[in-house]
């Protein structure tokens, strides 16, 4: 047997169990530390989701004439009726409780109005003087948004909304000249439908973000349609507001890009977003819908469509999302599947991502009619701020 040599062995047991203590404390200090965000801060969810305003225009803003302008704003208007948005606005908000974003960037935020019987239409479309504009609501979009994510029980507020494009025409439903109203029933005119265009900015309410000072602005370049003769501004622009948790600061930015004409256009757009809410030297979080990606992205579809983004990405915005998030050509069709991605989180300076996905592509989620919630996905991402 070895000499105890005075030493007590139920004290050196002790003494070690006390030094394994001591030794793992700075190791639990430090996990401690990254669950509360330690240097590298808080994390924050956020999302971009279009809409999707109930149809294609290309039908109305494609036409040569008057005449051609009216029998497609009928189409335009039967194919936003079929698309149902109060139905589609139930799995919409079902998506963002379920992902819980602390803040949402929507697009394509919809608000359809008609006038009964037809006066001709309204500016700028309108080619008869004193026409004036619809004020009937027939849906919007964001009442009925706001409304269905109150009844799932998720309690979002309204920061900051801008209208967009805004057109206005006769339309001819039921495809006869002989139903016509107005001054332009010899054309099939049944009444006068208005869609103004909107981009706004959701809070969850309880969130830890707290909000400050909003700004908006409409781009200088735009699309700009010869219908009939008439020249068609298509606004489009950007929504912002500033933000923190605790002492991380930074600028949440939505915008929609555009979506028709030459991709120049979008570039030029996204070089002032560049210019405009961009610059700064705070953190900036960037969603929407760009209508641009890179080959990653499984873009372009056409030749330029990468425009926007690499002018994005040669700013120094780092891609936070997750790719394909884009597009269905039929709502009602139940094999489509996304393919692309033009719906972007980015940041600058580059955010860690915790974690990005799509929603919008599970078939349980399509309504009872057989839509899918839009066209778009919706592309959610937890990001980690830094100071």
């Amino acid at each position: 047997m070895a000499p105890n040599n005075g030493a007590d062995p139920k004290r050196s047991i002790l003494l070690t169990a006390i030094a394994l203590v001591v030794l793992a404390m700075p190791t639990v200090a430090v996990a401690a530390g990254k669950e509360n965000g330690g240097h590298g801060g808080p994390k924050v969810t956020v999302m971009t989701r279009n809409l999707f305003l109930g149809a294609d225009l290309s039908p109305a803003i494609g036409a040569a004439t008057i005449p051609e302008a009216i029998d497609g704003a009928g189409e335009i208007w039967n194919e936003f009726q079929s698309t149902n948005f109060p139905e589609r606005a139930l799995p919409l908000a079902r998506e963002i409780k379920q992902a819980k974003p602390d803040l949402v960037g929507l697009q394509e935020v919809a608000l359809w109005r008609q006038q009964t019987p037809s006066d001709g239409g309204a500016p700028p479309i309108s080619p008869l003087p004193g026409a004036t504009p619809a004020t009937e609501v027939v849906q919007d979009f964001l009442a009925i948004l706001l409304q269905e994510l109150n009844n799932v029980g998720a309690k979002y507020d309204v920061v900051v909304v801008q209208d967009e494009f805004e057109g206005e025409l006769p339309v001819d439903v039921d495809g006869s000249d002989a139903t016509g109203t107005g001054p332009l029933a010899v054309f099939g005119a049944d009444f006068d439908a208005r869609l103004t265009m909107r981009d706004a900015i959701l809070v969850r309410k309880g969130t830890k973000v707290k909000l400050g000072e909003t700004a908006q602005a409409h781009y200088e370049t735009r699309y700009e349609p010869n219908v009939g003769g008439l020249v068609i501004p298509v606004d489009r622009g950007w929504v912002s507001v500033e933000a923190g948790v605790g002492p991380f600061e930074f600028r949440f930015v939505n915008t929609h890009l555009e979506a028709f004409g030459d991709p120049t256009i979008r570039e030029a757009q996204a070089k002032e977003l560049i210019a405009g809410p961009l610059n700064t030297q705070e953190q900036v979080i960037l969603v929407g819908d760009l209508n641009s990606g890179v080959a990653r992205h499984n873009e372009p579809e056409q030749p330029g469509d990468d425009l926007a983004f690499r002018a994005l990405e040669a700013f120094g915005m780092t891609d936070n999302g997750a790719v394909q998030s884009c597009c269905y050509s039929d709502l009602f069709d139940p094999t489509q599947v996304f393919d692309h991605t033009v719906d972007h989180v980015l940041t600058k300076p580059g955010l860690e991502t915790k974690d990005a996905f799509v929603t919008g592509n599970d078939p349980s989620e399509r309504t009872p009619s057989g839509l899918w919630p839009s066209d778009h996905g919706g592309v959610v991402s937890t990001l980690q701020l830094t100071k």
